[in-house]
């Protein structure tokens, strides 16, 4: 059996907090029911008394326990190899892909998918295919002689729909962007994202 990714009181925290960011690190096993769980499970909560972390499904198994059939801890691992194809689909697809066509692809009804998806990633398919398009964008405007040529390379279907977005994402206007910000103020900060 590995080691618990954080301390026992950690995992009790994170559970009971239901927190899905840890959905797949660990699982809860209930001693009384012989029942392992993600920490996400929406079931109710067992007294921490009867409860033991493990590492991974398999380490539960092998103890003696069985998944619990209502938050299916052996799909966590499908959730995130059907988002990693997702998105994997997106980035290679030529041209804009819509919800069902990538949710059918990997499996899952649309509905579904675009939380599973949003969950998992923090953005929506469609947002996450609009920043790939913005950040292909970004890398024509240098590559290409002409900002049209450049709109189009990555994928937008007529210039006024880069340039509805363009200074929000760039910073700056694409033909600035395109002189590498010659001329330009540029203020900065950080901040936290979901990204």
């Amino acid at each position: 059996m590995s080691q618990l990714p954080l301390s026992d009181e950690s995992a009790w925290t994170a559970f009971e907090a239901r927190d899905r960011h840890w959905d797949g690190r660990f699982v809860v096993a209930v001693t009384t029911t012989h029942i392992y769980c993600k920490p996400s499970c929406p079931a109710r909560r067992p007294k921490r008394e009867h409860v033991i972390f493990y590492s991974d499904a398999e380490a539960a198994r092998v103890a003696g326990y069985r998944a619990c059939l209502r938050c299916k801890p052996d799909e966590v691992g499908r959730d995130r190899v059907a988002v990693a194809r997702a998105v994997a689909l997106i980035e290679a697809a030529e041209e804009s892909v819509s919800l069902e066509e990538v949710a059918a692809a990997v499996g899952y009804a649309p509905h579904h998918f675009h939380r599973m998806f949003k969950r998992a990633i923090g953005v929506t398919p469609a947002a996450y295919a609009r920043g790939l398009k913005a950040r292909r964008a970004a890398a024509a405007l240098g590559e290409e002689e002409r900002i049209t040529d450049a709109i189009y390379e990555a994928g937008y279907s007529a210039p006024s729909r880069f340039y509805e977005t363009a200074n929000a994402r760039l910073g700056m206007t694409p033909s600035a962007w395109k002189r590498g910000g010659a001329g330009v103020t540029i203020r900065w900060t950080l901040a936290e994202t979901s990204l």
